[in-house]
């Protein structure tokens, strides 16, 4: 026998242990006893006339916590994989569709990943690229159909940038709302820094049943964000987007607030929090208030920055019990940190012993806890972006880089088959994430951030996943303290 790969242990208090497992979703609590026959599983035989060793082995195997061979692990791994590709595939939710209308943007954030370069491109994409756009994106979900995926879902269609809202680009917002709606039925959405919303809602009205949400970054308390939102004349931006907030709420559209969190601003989350309460945003049941760490997809240092695990700290020393604060503020942690956390909240919110199912045993409620072989839909080729040089990127992030792009849809659609596949990588395609306990909590890391950091979108920048989930652990001893022991 052979203990998991996917095993993870952390002590807790009066010498018990919890126990968790990335790749079944099992998280336990045992004590010191059944921590050191686990410990010693590969040196020791089964004593088949010992009743307790062998109803203790029979736990460790339902679990997913022990194997007979490395070969049973890996072929339970890979057909756990294969299981999770067919859910993708026939998922209720399709592709999503990131439309750069323009790469302009009227703002120079400091911490912005972009780079302020791209900014100074003020095309915006006329009717003849929209049309091509289209008609790429046909040819889009015709091939991912023709894979057997996504056949009949529900495809969402992004305005990105830059900025997408902007006076300049209102003709071509406009068409593309109209035509990724009226024609193609698509869900819509924005992330737009919301200077300019105002100027749009009308044209966003008759769809507002077809709209998802706009994302509005807001940094702080104005003091703050109008040091860190700043239009490129300097001017600070936070009474416009707090109008606008109140504008698009108001008016029925779904609006989740973004803070991009460093060591500047980090100090006057409580401050905005009782902004927000105070505005009483979060009494609306379409408005959200997202948490997350300054993205960092480069090797150059960047002043302020705050790992995730850190952020993590600071919400727990500031509010307290963190599932609360999530209730109160409808508030939402960062991508990364909830991804990292989210099956083991899932274990202490919901345990029940006398319904745990044998396989998935984090999942004692019912609810789904599925494994992360890979961390975004970038690498799931559920990204399709579009740059206004006429360029398609897999991920979001990367438009601009055209040394990153997998096409292209103006003057003609091609997909680069090569550089498109590069990203349909998962864990089991590095070592390094096929041999963590953790990788099934993690997914790989950001594939832009591996690429970007280190050439490879299989060689992972870990970005503090283990320091995330212990200090969520640590935090919440007392709750799987109340789970009992093994």
């Amino acid at each position: 026998m052979i203990k998991s790969t996917y095993n993870s242990i952390h002590p807790i208090n009066n010498g018990n242990y919890i126990l968790i497992n990335s790749l079944s979703g099992a998280v336990d609590v045992v004590d010191g006893l059944v921590k050191e026959r686990l410990d010693r599983i590969e040196q020791t035989n089964l004593q088949r006339d010992n009743q307790d060793e062998v109803e203790l082995l029979t736990f460790f195997k339902k679990r997913g916590y022990i194997f007979h061979s490395l070969a049973e692990e890996q072929q339970i791994l890979f057909k756990v994989k294969d299981a999770m590709e067919k859910m993708t595939a026939k998922s209720k939710w399709g592709m999503t569709f990131n439309v750069c209308t323009t790469y302009a943007c009227n703002l120079r954030c400091p911490y912005c990943y972009q780079g302020h370069q791209i900014h100074d491109h003020n095309h915006a994409l006329d009717s003849d690229e929209i049309t091509k756009m289209f008609e790429a994106i046909t040819q889009i979900i015709k091939m991912e159909e023709n894979r057997g995926r996504f056949i009949g879902a529900q495809h969402r269609m992004v305005l990105y940038g830059g900025e997408p809202l902007l006076p300049q680009t209102k003709n071509t917002v406009k068409e593309v709302v109209e035509r990724a709606v009226n024609e193609y039925g698509f869900r819509m959405c924005a992330i737009t820094n919301g200077t300019f919303l105002h100027q749009f809602l009308d044209i966003f009205q008759p769809y507002r049943d077809q709209w998802d949400f706009f994302q509005i970054s807001l940094d702080g308390p104005k003091a703050v964000h109008d040091k860190r939102r700043i239009m490129a004349g300097g001017q600070g931006t936070f009474d416009r987007i707090v109008q606008n907030i109140d504008m698009a709420l108001e008016r029925g559209f779904a609006v989740a607030t973004r803070t991009n969190v460093n060591k500047e601003n980090l100090g006057h989350l409580v401050e905005l929090a009782n902004f927000i309460e105070q505005k009483g945003w979060n009494k609306f049941p379409h408005f959200g208030w997202q948490v997350t760490p300054v993205t960092n997809h480069f090797s150059e240092p960047m002043p302020d920055h705050l790992p995730e695990h850190e952020l993590l700290i600071a919400l727990y020393e500031m509010f307290g019990d963190l599932d609360s604060f999530i209730d109160k503020y409808n508030a939402r942690l960062g991508s990364v940190i909830n991804m990292r956390t989210s099956r083991i909240r899932n274990t202490i919110r919901s345990f029940d012993w006398s319904r745990m199912d044998d396989m998935d045993a984090c999942t004692s409620s019912g609810v789904t806890s599925v494994p992360h072989f890979k961390e975004c839909s970038a690498r799931e080729q559920r990204f399709y972006s579009f740059g206004t040089e006429g360029l398609i990127y897999a991920c979001p992030d990367s438009v601009g880089r055209a040394e990153t792009a997998v096409g292209s849809f103006s003057p003609k659609y091609e997909l680069n088959s090569e550089a498109h596949q590069q990203w349909d990588r998962g864990i089991t395609d590095s070592k390094e994430c096929t041999e963590c306990s953790i990788s099934l909590f993690c997914g790989g890391g950001c594939a832009y951030a591996n690429l970007m950091r280190n050439g490879d979108i299989t060689k992972p920048y870990c970005n503090y996943a283990n320091e995330t989930i212990d200090v969520y652990i640590k935090h919440n001893k007392h709750l799987f303290e109340e789970l009992g022991t093994v």
